[in-house]
């Protein structure tokens, strides 16, 4: 079972790491006790409900104000966790703290705190220098010693029987992944992938654990692209009608999280965003295939769907198979052109080739050829 700290890092774990920090929206300082924390909710709810204006660097939402209330007062265990992103200001010796350690950790809060508002509004260049501050920043923090004796002489302070100095043990094993996560946080659904992959890439916090954040991160944006590309799929086999709507759907349900994922992870180094580029590629293939062997094939959207199903195909098997196809369909046109051409022609001019007959055995050769890679496709 997933302790109430450890829970509560991975929920904080995003853009409003800092904005939404319970001493941030109550403009409270960290080492603050209950009974003046109290007493600051009592004015704060009397001075609201009054209509009065209320004088403070924090929120003055109610709703804000309401929820970090109640985490500071609420639990020890997540009032600790706030701590950890709060301002600490100067030591007012009761954890035993050098004024160099509060400073570190509040240059390195303001400096991430800072970054994650350059990473959401341009400009980017600011943005990437000041992450990189900001992670060498933190690393400085957690780097000394002292910086986790306050963490344990805050639980002393505290004196709760919920928060026990283990909290610090679970504090320390998952910090660097909450830190990481306003980045997760805007690759996931940020405006800017492309930035925040460069962003990533420099972060200099976690280390090797970096590229497994992402993953898990992205794994709920693979599975919605892998799961409506194989509806899209299913829905081609029900004729040729549907390819307009599933082109239309791919293109603006699957292909914005596919361009997101060959950003953060690409098909060149990534297998899974691999196959989803050769799914998305015969989607479009498989909507060109059905009007060919239904519909017209002489359908100018024949060869454009081919060209978008050439252009995201990323293994060289799927884009042998794919030109073939597109071959079969070329030659199979330019022959019912030509019959079409020549079936007006008078009685009595000269014998022409069979191309009725030609144009049938081209059609169930291009049908075996599409059936066959269809079911390979299916199958692998």
């Amino acid at each position: 079972m997933t302790d109430a700290v450890v829970t509560a890092l991975r929920e904080i774990a995003n853009r409003d790491l800092y904005q939404r920090n319970a001493f941030h929206v109550t403009n409270l300082n960290t080492s603050v006790d209950r009974r003046t924390t109290r007493r600051r909710q009592q004015h704060v709810v009397a001075v609201l409900e009054a209509g009065a204006d209320l004088q403070t660097t924090g929120s003055t939402d109610p709703d804000e104000l309401r929820l970090a209330f109640d985490r500071l007062l609420g639990d020890p265990r997540r009032r600790l966790v706030d701590e950890v992103f709060g301002e600490w200001g100067r030591p007012n010796g009761d954890c035993g703290c050098d004024t160099p350690v509060h400073q570190a950790h509040d240059e390195a809060v303001y400096a991430h705190a800072t970054a994650i508002e350059l990473l959401i509004s341009p400009p980017p260049a600011a943005a990437q220098a000041m992450w990189q501050r900001a992670g060498e920043r933190w690393n400085t923090a957690l780097e000394d010693p002292q910086f986790w004796q306050h963490l344990r002489n805050r639980v002393l302070s505290l004196d709760d029987w919920q928060l026990a100095a283990s909290a610090v043990d679970q504090i320390r094993s998952e910090l660097t992944a909450t830190l990481a996560g306003p980045l997760l946080d805007l690759a996931t659904t940020g405006d800017y992938p492309a930035r925040v992959a460069k962003v990533f890439e420099a972060w200099p916090v976690g280390g090797s654990a970096r590229q497994r954040w992402l993953l898990d991160a992205m794994r709920p944006q693979y599975a919605r692209a892998e799961d409506a590309t194989v509806s899209l799929r299913r829905k081609l086999q029900q004729g040729h009608q549907h390819v307009d709507p599933v082109v239309t759907e791919l293109e603006q349900s699957v292909l914005p999280v596919y361009r997101r994922l060959q950003v953060l992870l690409p098909s060149e180094q990534h297998q899974r965003t691999l196959t989803l580029r050769d799914d998305i590629a015969l989607v479009y293939h498989n909507g060109a295939v059905g009007i060919a062997n239904e519909g017209s094939v002489s359908d100018r959207r024949i060869m454009h769907l081919f060209d978008q199903a050439e252009g995201y195909a990323g293994t060289a098997e799927t884009r042998a198979k794919i030109a073939e196809n597109r071959k079969a369909a070329k030659k199979l046109a330019t022959q019912g052109n030509f019959h079409a051409q020549n079936s007006s022609r008078p009685r009595n001019a000269p014998p022409q080739w069979d191309a009725e007959g030609c144009g049938c055995a081209i059609g169930i050769l291009l049908l075996v050829a599409f059936g066959i890679f269809l079911l390979i496709k299916g199958l692998s």
